[in-house]
Protein backbone atom coordinates (compact mmCIF):
# COMPACT_ATOMS: atom_id res chain seq x y z
CA UNK A 1 0.00 0.00 0.00
CA UNK A 2 1.31 3.69 -0.80
CA UNK A 3 2.63 5.28 2.34
CA UNK A 4 0.12 8.35 3.64
CA UNK A 5 0.65 11.79 2.96
CA UNK A 6 -0.33 12.39 6.88
CA UNK A 7 -0.60 10.10 9.38
CA UNK A 8 -1.16 10.46 12.84
CA UNK A 9 -0.50 7.65 15.17
CA UNK A 10 -1.47 7.87 18.70
CA UNK A 11 -1.38 11.72 18.79
CA UNK A 12 -2.79 13.40 21.85
CA UNK A 13 -2.23 17.04 23.11
CA UNK A 14 -2.03 18.63 26.84
CA UNK A 15 -1.60 22.34 27.36
CA UNK A 16 0.04 23.87 30.36
CA UNK A 17 -0.96 26.93 32.23
CA UNK A 18 -1.50 28.10 35.64
CA UNK A 19 -4.71 27.21 35.76
CA UNK A 20 -3.90 23.54 35.42
CA UNK A 21 -3.26 21.15 32.26
CA UNK A 22 -5.94 20.87 29.57
CA UNK A 23 -6.39 17.87 27.38
CA UNK A 24 -6.79 18.75 23.62
CA UNK A 25 -6.61 15.76 22.07
CA UNK A 26 -5.95 11.88 22.89
CA UNK A 27 -5.46 8.96 20.89
CA UNK A 28 -5.89 10.21 17.43
CA UNK A 29 -5.50 7.40 14.50
CA UNK A 30 -6.19 8.70 11.02
CA UNK A 31 -3.89 7.80 7.61
CA UNK A 32 -5.13 10.61 5.12
CA UNK A 33 -4.09 8.84 1.28
CA UNK A 34 -2.78 11.30 -1.37
CA UNK A 35 -5.39 13.28 -3.35
CA UNK A 36 -7.90 12.80 -0.48
CA UNK A 37 -10.10 16.29 0.49
CA UNK A 38 -10.65 15.35 4.52
CA UNK A 39 -12.40 17.80 6.52
CA UNK A 40 -12.39 17.75 10.62
CA UNK A 41 -15.57 18.64 12.11
CA UNK A 42 -16.51 18.87 16.07
CA UNK A 43 -17.79 21.04 18.80
CA UNK A 44 -16.44 24.20 19.78
CA UNK A 45 -12.92 23.21 22.13
CA UNK A 46 -12.16 19.64 20.82
CA UNK A 47 -8.82 20.43 19.19
CA UNK A 48 -10.02 20.47 15.66
CA UNK A 49 -7.14 23.46 15.32
CA UNK A 50 -5.23 22.12 17.66
CA UNK A 51 -4.57 18.90 15.44
CA UNK A 52 -3.83 21.04 11.92
CA UNK A 53 -1.54 23.16 13.80
CA UNK A 54 0.58 19.73 15.10
CA UNK A 55 0.32 18.78 11.35
CA UNK A 56 2.08 22.54 10.33
CA UNK A 57 4.59 21.98 13.03
CA UNK A 58 2.89 24.93 14.58
CA UNK A 59 2.24 23.11 17.92
CA UNK A 60 3.99 19.81 19.58
CA UNK A 61 1.96 16.78 20.47
CA UNK A 62 2.61 15.62 24.12
CA UNK A 63 2.02 11.76 22.75
CA UNK A 64 1.90 10.05 19.89
CA UNK A 65 3.84 10.55 16.51
CA UNK A 66 2.73 12.47 12.82
CA UNK A 67 4.24 11.62 9.47
CA UNK A 68 3.66 14.28 6.98
CA UNK A 69 5.10 12.47 2.91
CA UNK A 70 6.61 9.96 5.12
CA UNK A 71 9.07 12.40 7.26
CA UNK A 72 8.45 14.14 10.83
CA UNK A 73 5.79 17.37 10.73
CA UNK A 74 9.32 19.74 11.22
CA UNK A 75 10.97 17.86 8.26
CA UNK A 76 7.84 18.47 6.34
CA UNK A 77 7.84 22.53 7.41
CA UNK A 78 11.67 22.61 6.14
CA UNK A 79 10.85 21.30 2.95
CA UNK A 80 7.76 23.76 2.38
CA UNK A 81 5.95 20.62 1.77
CA UNK A 82 2.20 22.21 2.31
CA UNK A 83 0.52 25.88 2.65
CA UNK A 84 -1.52 26.76 5.30
CA UNK A 85 -4.67 28.95 4.88
CA UNK A 86 -6.05 30.64 8.20
CA UNK A 87 -9.51 31.74 8.98
CA UNK A 88 -7.98 35.58 8.42
CA UNK A 89 -6.39 36.20 5.59
CA UNK A 90 -3.02 37.79 7.21
CA UNK A 91 -2.13 40.22 4.36
CA UNK A 92 0.73 42.69 4.11
CA UNK A 93 -1.12 45.94 3.29
CA UNK A 94 2.12 47.56 2.25
CA UNK A 95 2.57 44.68 -0.64
CA UNK A 96 -0.08 44.74 -3.71
CA UNK A 97 -2.13 41.20 -4.27
CA UNK A 98 0.90 39.99 -6.39
CA UNK A 99 3.99 40.94 -4.21
CA UNK A 100 1.99 39.33 -1.28
CA UNK A 101 1.61 35.91 -3.35
CA UNK A 102 5.11 36.40 -4.52
CA UNK A 103 6.51 36.76 -1.00
CA UNK A 104 7.13 32.82 -0.69
CA UNK A 105 9.26 32.66 -3.79
CA UNK A 106 10.94 35.43 -2.41
CA UNK A 107 11.90 34.07 1.28
CA UNK A 108 12.84 30.57 -0.16
CA UNK A 109 14.96 32.43 -2.54
CA UNK A 110 13.78 30.90 -6.07
CA UNK A 111 15.04 31.81 -8.95
CA UNK A 112 13.93 35.45 -10.63
CA UNK A 113 11.93 34.28 -13.54
CA UNK A 114 9.87 32.03 -11.51
CA UNK A 115 9.11 34.67 -8.83
CA UNK A 116 7.80 36.40 -12.18
CA UNK A 117 5.77 33.89 -13.85
CA UNK A 118 4.49 31.85 -11.03
CA UNK A 119 2.40 34.09 -9.45
CA UNK A 120 0.31 35.43 -12.48
CA UNK A 121 -0.35 31.98 -12.83
CA UNK A 122 -1.55 31.57 -8.95
CA UNK A 123 -4.12 34.66 -9.58
CA UNK A 124 -5.28 33.27 -12.96
CA UNK A 125 -6.10 30.26 -11.45
CA UNK A 126 -8.34 32.18 -8.23
CA UNK A 127 -9.56 34.14 -10.51
CA UNK A 128 -7.85 37.80 -9.31
CA UNK A 129 -5.63 38.29 -12.11
CA UNK A 130 -7.17 41.68 -12.62
CA UNK A 131 -6.40 42.78 -8.86
CA UNK A 132 -2.55 41.42 -9.24
CA UNK A 133 -1.97 45.91 -8.49
CA UNK A 134 -4.61 46.39 -5.79
CA UNK A 135 -3.66 45.95 -2.00
CA UNK A 136 -5.63 43.87 0.18
CA UNK A 137 -7.63 46.66 1.90
CA UNK A 138 -9.26 47.13 -1.58
CA UNK A 139 -10.74 44.10 -1.73
CA UNK A 140 -13.35 41.98 -0.65
CA UNK A 141 -12.94 39.33 2.07
CA UNK A 142 -13.67 36.51 -0.12
CA UNK A 143 -11.43 37.93 -2.41
CA UNK A 144 -8.30 38.26 0.34
CA UNK A 145 -8.87 34.73 1.46
CA UNK A 146 -8.44 33.87 -2.47
CA UNK A 147 -5.10 35.96 -2.10
CA UNK A 148 -4.26 33.50 0.90
CA UNK A 149 -5.23 30.32 -1.00
CA UNK A 150 -2.82 31.68 -4.10
CA UNK A 151 0.24 32.62 -1.43
CA UNK A 152 -0.46 29.26 0.12
CA UNK A 153 0.26 27.53 -3.65
CA UNK A 154 2.63 29.46 -3.96
CA UNK A 155 5.79 26.91 -3.59
CA UNK A 156 3.73 23.90 -5.30
CA UNK A 157 3.05 21.65 -1.54
CA UNK A 158 1.52 18.44 -1.97
CA UNK A 159 -0.64 19.56 0.95
CA UNK A 160 -2.98 22.43 1.99
CA UNK A 161 -3.92 22.89 5.65
CA UNK A 162 -6.66 25.34 6.05
CA UNK A 163 -8.01 26.01 9.18
CA UNK A 164 -11.80 27.62 8.81
CA UNK A 165 -10.90 29.60 5.94
CA UNK A 166 -14.55 30.80 5.03
CA UNK A 167 -15.57 31.23 8.42
CA UNK A 168 -16.23 34.67 8.48
CA UNK A 169 -17.88 34.73 4.76
CA UNK A 170 -21.37 35.71 4.41
CA UNK A 171 -23.10 32.07 3.07
CA UNK A 172 -22.97 33.07 -0.87
CA UNK A 173 -19.55 34.32 -0.77
CA UNK A 174 -18.29 30.90 1.65
CA UNK A 175 -20.80 28.11 -1.38
CA UNK A 176 -19.01 30.14 -3.84
CA UNK A 177 -15.43 29.68 -2.56
CA UNK A 178 -16.10 26.29 -1.57
CA UNK A 179 -16.49 25.38 -5.76
CA UNK A 180 -13.29 27.13 -6.73
CA UNK A 181 -11.22 25.60 -4.10
CA UNK A 182 -12.33 22.25 -5.06
CA UNK A 183 -11.20 23.42 -8.55
CA UNK A 184 -8.09 24.28 -7.29
CA UNK A 185 -7.28 21.59 -5.36
CA UNK A 186 -7.53 19.15 -8.86
CA UNK A 187 -5.96 21.47 -10.69
CA UNK A 188 -2.98 20.99 -8.30
CA UNK A 189 -3.25 17.73 -7.01
CA UNK A 190 -3.20 19.12 -3.60
CA UNK A 191 -4.76 17.14 -0.34
CA UNK A 192 -6.11 18.86 1.36
CA UNK A 193 -6.81 18.85 5.32
CA UNK A 194 -9.75 21.19 6.04
CA UNK A 195 -11.05 22.40 9.98
CA UNK A 196 -14.81 23.61 9.48
CA UNK A 197 -17.58 24.10 11.95
CA UNK A 198 -20.10 23.89 8.66
CA UNK A 199 -21.72 20.44 7.71
CA UNK A 200 -22.74 21.24 4.71
CA UNK A 201 -19.26 22.77 3.79
CA UNK A 202 -17.90 19.59 5.24
CA UNK A 203 -19.80 17.86 3.02
CA UNK A 204 -19.91 19.58 -0.03
CA UNK A 205 -15.89 19.38 -0.12
CA UNK A 206 -14.83 16.34 1.45
CA UNK A 207 -14.06 12.67 0.54
CA UNK A 208 -14.47 11.80 3.98
CA UNK A 209 -14.99 13.38 7.08
CA UNK A 210 -13.89 13.16 10.53
CA UNK A 211 -15.93 13.91 12.94
CA UNK A 212 -14.27 14.76 16.51
CA UNK A 213 -15.69 14.33 20.29
CA UNK A 214 -15.65 16.71 22.67
CA UNK A 215 -12.61 17.85 24.80
CA UNK A 216 -10.54 15.61 24.87
CA UNK A 217 -10.60 15.60 21.18
CA UNK A 218 -10.82 11.88 20.15
CA UNK A 219 -12.28 10.38 16.54
CA UNK A 220 -15.89 9.63 17.12
CA UNK A 221 -16.67 8.55 13.45
CA UNK A 222 -15.51 8.89 10.47
CA UNK A 223 -18.45 9.56 7.56
CA UNK A 224 -17.45 8.44 3.90
CA UNK A 225 -18.67 11.06 0.89
CA UNK A 226 -19.87 9.40 -1.66
CA UNK A 227 -21.57 12.65 -3.63
CA UNK A 228 -20.51 12.44 -7.45
CA UNK A 229 -17.39 14.56 -9.17
CA UNK A 230 -17.29 17.41 -10.16
CA UNK A 231 -19.40 19.06 -7.55
CA UNK A 232 -21.74 22.40 -8.56
CA UNK A 233 -24.34 23.70 -6.72
CA UNK A 234 -26.76 21.19 -7.72
CA UNK A 235 -24.77 18.82 -5.52
CA UNK A 236 -26.47 20.61 -2.53
CA UNK A 237 -29.89 19.62 -4.07
CA UNK A 238 -29.39 16.09 -3.94
CA UNK A 239 -30.95 13.81 -1.49
CA UNK A 240 -27.60 11.96 -0.95
CA UNK A 241 -26.48 15.67 0.23
CA UNK A 242 -29.22 16.01 2.62
CA UNK A 243 -28.90 12.58 4.28
CA UNK A 244 -25.27 12.96 4.95
CA UNK A 245 -25.55 16.31 6.09
CA UNK A 246 -28.18 14.61 9.24
CA UNK A 247 -26.23 11.28 8.99
CA UNK A 248 -23.09 14.14 10.13
CA UNK A 249 -25.26 16.21 12.38
CA UNK A 250 -26.36 13.14 13.90
CA UNK A 251 -22.82 11.87 14.65
CA UNK A 252 -22.03 15.56 16.76
CA UNK A 253 -25.44 15.55 18.87
CA UNK A 254 -24.82 11.41 19.99
CA UNK A 255 -23.35 11.25 23.40
CA UNK A 256 -19.52 10.47 22.61
CA UNK A 257 -19.78 8.43 26.25
CA UNK A 258 -22.26 5.90 25.10
CA UNK A 259 -21.24 2.30 25.19
CA UNK A 260 -22.23 1.07 21.45
CA UNK A 261 -19.42 -1.39 21.15
CA UNK A 262 -17.81 0.91 19.06
CA UNK A 263 -14.18 0.71 18.35
CA UNK A 264 -11.52 3.36 17.11
CA UNK A 265 -8.63 1.64 14.71
CA UNK A 266 -6.28 4.03 12.66
CA UNK A 267 -8.63 3.90 10.13
CA UNK A 268 -11.50 5.28 11.49
CA UNK A 269 -14.22 4.04 13.25
CA UNK A 270 -15.75 0.45 13.12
Amino acid sequence: MPTPIIEFAGVGKTFESRAGATEALRGIFLAVEAGEFVSIIGPSGCGKSSLLRIVGDLVEPSAGTVRVNGKSARQARLDRDYGIVFQTPVLYEWRTVLENVQLPLELAGRPRAERRERPPALLRLVGLEEFAGHYPWQLSGGMQQRVSIARALALNPSILLMDEPFGALDEMSRERLNQELLQVCAETAATALFVTHSIAEAVFLSTRIVVLSPRPGHIDRIVTVDLPHPRSDKTRALPRFFELVTEVRQSLREDPGRADGRAHHPGGTL
